[in-house]
């Protein structure tokens, strides 16, 4: 029976999504993505932007470099959290049974588990007039501030890290001549206001192009998520055109065998499951997670479970969620992209139907 999503429906959706994060990062698409499944010309690698961009690595905790993409070896350097460092090269080399990778750095080699590769940009230009709607914005930066008003001295609620997307509602200049954008925050209720001011410089404008339907006129699209071998494939009809290494749940939160289907679609989610007035009381207290700007999600299930980019983690090929699909986030953007429901550039969200929705099948 097709199922369209009511009001209430979607919103009950959007604030179950709280529960389903992760607590566990994304590697580069040509780490994941073979492009051989990829018909010619197909648009979604950021290595095929024209814009300017450096490859950085940024640990997610303290970070050791060897002399050799083997932790045996020599002990270079190491690197705190949010320390970031250019990365040069991606290595295949035995570390475990589901992630070989290893980046090689100008401080020698690290694991790619615990390292973030971040496309970080050129301080980015003031868009002043964003139109009614605004724009969908992505970090450009290692890191930044969201502030509770557009200035360096007011109350810093989040640090948003580079990839994450983010709504731009809003602009305000200050009397230095300084921009900032308003972002909006669809997880308002634990907060006094719904949204965080930015530095503009930080904000980079995502283009029409990279957000854009990928062949929305192909018939019998489906995606197979094989939980045992944490792989994720696109197929139209019998031909496989997209791949990718995932993270599903694990434990109490395993992601559920069985067809599902796309419900909703939204560029960017506050996923958090921290207390707040009027709010279920949480089972564990010490499993709160607390994750803005969430970048390509594609809901599935009306408890809120999602085929999302993340931040937080970059360890993939192994289960670790609390029931949603970690992804790369250009495996996310893909899959956002190319999933039916179509949506427009500028949608907050995009709604969908059993009979229309690309069908997804775990098992």
């Amino acid at each position: 029976m097709s199922h369209l999503l009511t009001r209430r429906q979607m919103l009950k959706l959007i604030a179950a999504a709280a529960a389903t994060a992760t607590f566990s990062p994304v590697l580069h698409a040509r780490a994941h993505y073979p492009s051989e499944l990829l018909p010619p010309g197909t648009d979604y690698l950021p290595n095929r932007q024209v814009e300017p961009w450096v490859w950085m690595g940024r640990p997610i905790h303290t970070v050791a470099f060897y002399e050799e993409p083997d932790a045996s070896s020599t002990r270079l350097d190491t690197r705190a959290r949010d320390q970031a460092v250019e990365l040069l090269e991606e290595v295949r080399a035995p570390f475990s049974a589901h992630n070989d990778l290893w980046y090689r750095t100008p401080l020698g080699y690290a694991h790619s588990a615990w390292v973030l590769p971040q496309r970080i940009y050129p301080p980015q230009p003031f868009i002043k007039d964003i139109g009614e709607w605004g724009f969908w914005g992505e970090i450009s930066q290692v890191t930044t501030g969201g502030y509770t008003q557009p200035s360096l001295n007011a109350g810093k609620q989040y640090t948003f890290y580079g990839g994450c997307v983010l709504w731009v509602i809003d602009t305000y200049e200050d009397e230095a001549g300084v921009g900032w954008y308003k972002v909006f925050d669809d997880y308002p209720p634990r907060q006094r206001t719904n949204h965080q001011w930015i530095l503009a410089k930080d904000v980079r404008r995502v283009p029409r192009q990279e957000i854009a339907p990928i062949r929305p006129f192909v018939g019998r699209k489906r995606i197979e998520v094989d939980l045992t071998a944490q792989r994720l494939t696109c197929f139209e009809g019998e031909t496989p055109v997209f791949t990718s290494l995932i993270a599903s749940g694990t434990g109490a939160h395993a992601t559920p065998t069985g067809e599902r289907s796309v419900l909703l679609k939204q560029g960017s989610r506050h996923m958090a499951n921290t207390p707040y007035d009027g709010g279920p009381e949480l089972e564990d207290p010490g499993d709160l997670f607390d994750l803005p700007g969430i970048a390509w999600n594609t809901f599935f299930d009306l408890e809120g479970r999602a085929i999302h980019g993340v931040y937080w983690h970059n360890d993939f090929g192994v289960r670790r969620s609390h029931g949603c699909v970690n992804a790369p986030n250009e495996t996310a953007r893909f899959v956002y992209r190319w999933t039916h429901p179509v949506g427009g550039f500028k949608d907050e969200f995009i709604q969908s139907d059993k009979r229309v929705g690309t069908p997804i099948l775990f098992f």
